[in-house]
């Protein structure tokens, strides 16, 4: 891939300290969300990198880049909220430990503003109006704190190897249950076309799923938003491939 792809500027998550590990369910639950807040990365990245390169007498793209930006923030606010709902309270529980997880949600309020005001920007905007450099300053207001906590969100779940490790894996299927029901027009995409197959020699398979799920992926929930794909920085199959809107902006 070339240099300047969706791995930066906001850093990916490593696994190699502990997804090898299988002596506890905590370690595989690491490991499956460093995966699934790398998605959320990269679709952050592709935002910030294409923003200021999609030419702004393309209306059509510009309108695109909108939806797309408001199915990653869409996709952050369901992560976000089943944890909330769903699987911290079960890690509570498991663990005895009161607020055991409340320094998670703390970090989730440290960048609600700073999103909430680009998530607005994105559905408000008219293409006619839009402004690349807007889309970056606001997203510079919460990535920092965004990108610290799902960062350390992935360290505070290796750190549960202290509790019973069935229940761990239990409290970890239910949230991905309750991933899955979402609206498969906007997030599905989204969540493929952010998936990287290759990360990290290839050893994960993040979603795992049938072999058939993307091609229903690209075949039917695709067709809807079809235009907004085109800012993922993988195919809908989790291939790598260079950014669409990269380069030689016309914008001012």
């Amino acid at each position: 891939m070339p240099s300047h792809w969706a791995d930066k500027p906001y850093s990916l998550i490593s696994t190699d300290p502990f997804s090898k590990d299988s002596s506890h369910a905590a370690y595989y639950v690491a490991t499956q969300m460093a995966l699934a807040h790398n998605g959320i990365l990269r679709g952050l990245n592709s935002i910030y990198l294409q923003a200021t390169h999609i030419p702004r007498e393309d209306l059509v793209a510009i309108g695109d880049f909108l939806t797309y930006c408001q199915c990653w923030c869409e996709s952050m606010h369901h992560h976000h909220d089943a944890e909330e709902e769903n699987f911290f309270p079960s890690i509570e529980r498991i663990s005895g430990v009161p607020g055991i997880m409340e320094r998670n949600i703390e970090q989730h309020r440290a960048f609600t503003p700073g999103f909430d005001l680009f998530h607005e920007y994105s559905r408000t905007c008219l293409p006619e109006h839009y402004d690349g450099r807007k889309i970056r300053s606001l997203i510079e207001d919460f990535a920092e704190p965004l990108s610290r906590h799902l960062h350390d969100e992935v360290e505070t779940l290796r750190a549960l190897d202290i509790y019973d490790s069935k229940s761990v894996r239990q409290a970890y299927q239910r949230l991905e249950k309750s991933l899955m029901d979402t609206d498969n027009y906007r997030i599905g995409p989204l969540v493929f076309g952010t998936a990287d197959r290759s990360f990290e020699g290839g050893m994960h398979d993040f979603p795992s799923v049938p072999f058939f799920v993307p091609y229903i992926i690209h075949y039917w929930f695709a067709r809807r938003h079809r235009g907004a794909w085109r800012f993922n920085p993988c195919t809908l199959w989790r291939d790598p491939r260079e950014l669409a809107f990269k380069s030689a902006s016309t914008m001012p």
